[in-house]
């Protein structure tokens, strides 16, 4: 076969060019899917008809047919997924403008480029700040008392930080998860009786909510439910063992803490119901800075959230089952955050997951670690009531959670099922 210079660069551009986009969206937090619909219509753009691409959760593996010759490139995804909404908006809106680009493939990978080296959307005091306030309205959501409110902040915004400073050294997702979870424990541990809390314990969980990999679970079962078993499979079972590590780092700053917890007493409900909206609201805000979301969708992280939270403890009020409450509240977020993220260009996946995370069951969660941690004792009255309490806690906790996700999940699969996914 008979090449000049500029063919062969052309063709062997076009295979690396594919790569690049499928490693750029995959690490920025994009579903298998997405990966693949992106790439698949990117090549049809440039000619490229005949090409496969096979997504794992370490490696990415590329064919691409030009005639007589296949090239393959293959890629090992060393580094930890991080949540990036404005990369995912970014190439988004590059892929929709490609007809402007008349087949220049040089045009195409230098807008990759810059895409891949933009700075963050908010500068490192912003995403703490953010992160902490979302902390502590988290907290506010599930009873915590002024006090531990400061106590919340302080301690997100400290773990947050040895998390800046040396997740890179550490090199290991795992690790790093590990080392944040333990000081930001430590400090609410410290912090708590300093500042006369009677919620310690809430303090506790909500100044490591930021950790809980919440697009990673979705991801998972949304690349199962698509048949990208292996894929869905490996994120599960990476989300679970970073539960297990932050359960079991929050367990040594639990045990300095008094046993009780006391809950103050509810609002009035006319106060109540929209406080609650308000606090979710700003926690999906904050949580949207840390997931560098562009500032034109906060508003929209807001507003799912909000609706979200209103719908599950209108629900509640009126006497319907709280996983139901859930449920509806979670799957009518995402059918907005659908409308959005269409409008915007952002995946409607990372814009529900945003808005579910203030809908945790940290209370639960943490009553329950209390409970089997209090087992853990010898010498412990009563321990088949104990006992049975932290697994009853547990229980809603992990059905709380599945009502979560699928209020994301179905609405997603039923919205996008023949929707091309750029």
């Amino acid at each position: 076969m008979n090449c000049t210079g500029d063919e062969v660069e052309e063709e062997y551009g076009s295979a690396d060019l594919y790569l690049d986009l499928a490693v750029l969206l995959y690490e920025a937090g994009a579903t298998v899917q997405r990966v693949g619909d992106s790439v698949r219509w990117l090549a049809g753009q440039l000619g490229d008809e005949k090409i496969h691409i096979s997504v794992g959760h370490e490696v990415i593996e590329l064919s691409v047919h030009h005639g007589d010759h296949t090239e393959t490139r293959l890629y090992v995804l060393r580094d930890p997924i991080k949540v990036n909404v404005s990369v995912l908006h970014q190439i988004s809106g590059i892929l929709h403008q490609i007809p402007s680009y008349h087949k220049n493939i040089t045009l195409i990978r230098d807008s990759l480029t810059a895409v891949k080296t933009m700075p963050p959307a908010y500068p490192v005091p912003v995403i703490l700040a953010g992160t902490g306030i979302a902390c502590a309205a988290f907290g506010w959501l599930n009873h915590a008392d002024i006090p531990a409110l400061w106590v919340i902040f302080l301690s997100a915004v400290c773990a947050l930080s040895i998390r800046f400073r040396f997740g890179k050294e550490l090199n290991n997702l795992y690790l790093s998860t590990l080392v944040t979870a333990l000081s930001g424990g430590l400090c609410a541990a410290v912090l708590a009786p300093f500042s006369q809390t009677q919620t310690p314990q809430v303090a506790l969980i909500s100044s490591v909510l930021f950790l809980i990999p919440g697009a990673m679970l979705i991801n998972g079962g949304l690349d199962i439910i698509r048949d990208h078993t292996g894929c869905g499979i490996a994120r599960l079972t990476s989300v679970f063992t970073q539960i297990c590590i932050i359960s079991g780092a929050l367990l040594i700053p639990l045990g300095m803490m008094a046993p009780a917890i006391q809950i103050p007493s509810q609002f009035d409900i006319i106060t109540f119901i929209p406080t609650m909206s308000l606090a979710a609201g700003i926690a999906a805000c904050g949580f949207g800075i840390l997931f560098n979301t562009p500032a034109s969708v906060l508003t929209g992280c807001f507003v799912c959230s909000a609706v979200a939270r209103f719908i599950r403890e209108t629900g509640i009020y009126i006497g319907a089952d709280p996983f139901f409450s859930l449920f509806i509240g979670m799957s009518i977020a995402t059918v907005i955050a659908a409308g959005i993220g269409r409008y915007a260009r952002v995946p409607e996946v990372l814009l529900s997951v945003i808005a579910g995370i203030p809908m945790v069951p940290g209370l639960a969660m943490i009553q329950g670690l209390q409970g089997l941690f209090t087992l853990a004792h010898g010498g412990t009255t009563q321990p088949d009531q104990i006992l049975i309490y932290a697994l009853q806690q547990m229980l809603f906790a992990g059905v709380a959670i599945l009502a979560l996700v699928g209020g994301i999940i179905f609405p997603i699969i039923i919205i996008a099922r023949k929707k091309l996914r750029i």
